[in-house]
């Protein structure tokens, strides 16, 4: 098995390090059972595709994935999250048995759908802990599941192009974070903030369908994107910077509430020019915003 990894590996970094990857790979998996053989071996074969492809521990890509990463499970356990809120907004207000309609629901694409977004809830959730060796794999495998899914209920839940694009996207953002990064990544400071965003994105919506919030029935889908650009703000002011790597981070984490806003609002003339509106609108606001950081790294 150890061979064929290794020839995923850039020629030159195999020439280097392919004899104590090869030996080390021998050490930690003697005597133990094929699952964890395979498990090492796919965790070789992401870091080889990772050389591969530049996304090395200090590429300066590396960085604004590393940072992406805890706001992408975040976006995704929104997403998700609110994908379960409006089945359990539906359930309540139908006439239907309960029974039954748990049976209907439950069944084909739609159980896949419920049941996947229930899977990458709880693995973002996990892997914000710090448990990444088992909230990653439980996220990226829910959002694949939730992306075959899509597509195959077609218009019926979603977009069965945009859809199934952003779960993968998002899937695809959350394996492309260095693993010596994740932790660093979900430390208690980012990982409140990831926490944060979830809430945010959440709590609002529920409000609105337990109709909490008079006059308001729903919003288009635009609030968690404003939750992410928000983010996106405050992180350039923390940071004093210009924004290019906080914006880009936040781009990179928000396919899955991109996704639902396009879903929601397409058609909508109003929302499609307020969604339009936000990228040029944040981007403005976090050069000021990192030049009031800045300003106030100075005078402190």
């Amino acid at each position: 098995m150890i061979e064929r990894v290794l020839r995923l590996y850039p020629a030159a970094y195999r020439r280097a390090h392919g004899g104590e990857i090869a030996a080390t790979f021998r050490e930690m998996t003697e005597g133990e059972p094929l699952s964890s053989r395979v498990q090492e071996g796919a965790g070789l074969a992401a870091h080889a595709m990772r050389m591969r492809m530049g996304l090395g521990s200090a590429a300066p890509v590396a960085q604004v994935l590393a940072l992406a990463y805890p706001f992408a499970l975040a976006a995704s356990a929104a997403a998700c999250g609110l994908h379960l809120l409006r089945w359990y907004a539906g359930l309540v207000a139908s006439p239907t048995p309960l029974g039954m309609q748990l049976g209907v629901d439950l069944s084909g694409a739609w159980g896949v759908l419920l049941v996947s977004s229930l899977i990458v809830f709880a693995g973002a959730a996990s892997a914000l802990a710090g448990r990444w060796r088992v909230g990653v794999p439980c996220t990226v495998a829910g959002l694949l599941c939730f992306a075959v899914a899509a597509v195959v209920s077609g218009p019926a839940f979603g977009d069965p192009v945009v859809t199934p694009a952003a779960a993968a996207l998002a899937a695809a953002v959350v394996l492309a974070c260095p693993p010596d990064r994740r932790l660093e990544s979900t430390a208690p400071g980012w990982a409140g903030m990831a926490g944060a965003v979830i809430a945010l994105v959440v709590v609002p919506r529920a409000a609105i369908d337990a109709h909490a919030v008079p006059g308001v029935s729903t919003d288009y889908g635009c609030w968690p994107l404003l939750v992410l650009a928000a983010t996106g703000v405050v992180l350039t002011w923390r940071s004093g910077s210009r924004g290019g790597r906080e914006l880009g981070a936040m781009v990179l984490a928000s396919p899955p509430v991109l996704a639902q806003a396009y879903t929601t609002a397409w058609g909508e003339a109003a929302a499609v020019a307020c969604l339009a509106a936000v990228l040029p609108a944040t981007a403005a606001l976090a050069l000021l915003a990192g030049r009031l950081g800045r300003t106030r790294r100075t005078f402190l």
